[in-house]
């Protein structure tokens, strides 16, 4: 009995972050933004020659956008934040799966107020997932485990309590309700992956 108990891999939270893990995934958004840029000499030439048009120069900024999600279908279905992945035309998401294999990715849908998004890639086979349908009772004080796939091999666990329910906030004009709240640390890597309890179910998502 006494030996047991102290095997490191008999405890619940390692167990549940085994089952959890290889439905995690790494999600690495690229999208190009153009703006218009006024040129200094544009001016200059303007003032001295009258008749020259200043146009204003179109410049392409790439922005990068890193985070984690899950799977919730083994179809390939996968959650993560809409602001780890922002709607775009340009948009180009790669996903790596937990044994490090990258496959891009498709935004489906997204919602700014819960800052929940959708996204699709192709599965050959059955891909491992978490179950919607079984969540977590979600009780106050009880032990939950934030899982991420910061950068696509190396994954990030914390660990701590759900110590809040129903919050709100405000960040940047969006309200966000009815959020819950927990002591474990959260890191941008671990955006938009799973919050679970100690039997791997979901409790939330990490934002």
């Amino acid at each position: 009995g006494c030996r047991a108990q102290t095997d490191p891999a008999s405890e619940p939270g390692v167990i549940a972050v085994a089952k959890a893990l290889p439905a995690v995934v790494n999600i690495n958004t690229e999208r190009v933004v153009r703006r218009r840029v006024r040129d200094p000499f544009e001016d200059f030439a303007a003032q001295y020659f009258g008749n020259y048009r200043s146009r204003g120069r179109e410049i392409s900024q790439t922005l990068q956008s890193l985070g984690s999600g899950f799977i919730i279908d083994p179809m390939g279905y996968i959650v993560t934040n809409q602001h780890v992945v922002e709607r775009a035309a340009d948009l180009k998401i790669e996903v790596t799966l937990n044994d490090g294999k990258t496959v891009p990715g498709r935004y489906i849908t997204g919602d700014d107020k819960k800052d929940l998004a959708l996204i699709k890639i192709d599965a050959k086979e059955p891909l491992p997932f978490i179950d919607l349908n079984n969540p977590s009772p979600n009780l106050l004080g009880q032990s939950v485990i934030v899982v991420g796939n910061a950068l696509g091999y190396s994954s990030t666990i914390s660990r701590g309590v759900l110590s809040g329910m129903k919050r709100e906030i405000t960040i940047g004009g969006i309200e966000y309700k009815n959020l819950l709240q927990t002591d474990a640390a959260i890191n941008p890597g671990n955006s938009g992956g799973p919050l679970i309890d100690l039997s791997s179910r979901l409790v939330g998502i990490s934002s």
